[in-house]
């Protein structure tokens, strides 16, 4: 069961990227909509997530995390349970535990465009997954 809702979750993450890309944007080095510079910016340098329990389960909010490619990002993560919890980013080689009712602060290190990760609890495997999605930068 957990392996095809994160199936979904990852089928779907990427139906999101490819939208967004095709939507004005290009990853050939030639201009998006209106002449614009393919790829996208943004000045967020830092994404609030939230660790919480709903329905018995723990779930990340959201539970895809989009980010710009070759600059500095951190994921501020708030575990809202009253245990706790892992985060986990394999292909990042990132683990972290998350105490209850503490803001974990997660560096992460610079990123190539057009990625897409898989986000875990290593302490609870069972528990629902997140997407982190990296986009290329203009």
């Amino acid at each position: 069961m957990t392996t095809r809702i994160s199936l979904l979750a990852r089928r779907i993450a990427i139906a999101t990227l490819l939208l967004a890309l095709t939507s004005g944007c290009a990853l050939d080095g030639h201009s998006g909509a209106a002449g614009a510079p393919a790829g996208y910016q943004s000045d967020v340098s830092e994404v609030q997530v939230i660790s919480a329990v709903v329905g018995g389960k723990n779930i990340f909010i959201p539970s895809t995390i989009v980010v710009i490619a070759g600059k500095p990002q951190t994921l501020s993560v708030f575990n809202t349970a009253d245990k706790p919890h892992g985060f986990s980013i394999k292909g990042l080689s990132i683990e972290k535990v998350l105490m209850p009712g503490e803001e974990t602060r997660i560096e992460l290190p610079i990123l190539k465009g057009s990625e897409i990760y898989t986000i875990g609890c290593q302490l609870h495997p069972p528990h629902r997954t997140a997407t982190l999605v990296v986009v290329p930068a203009r």
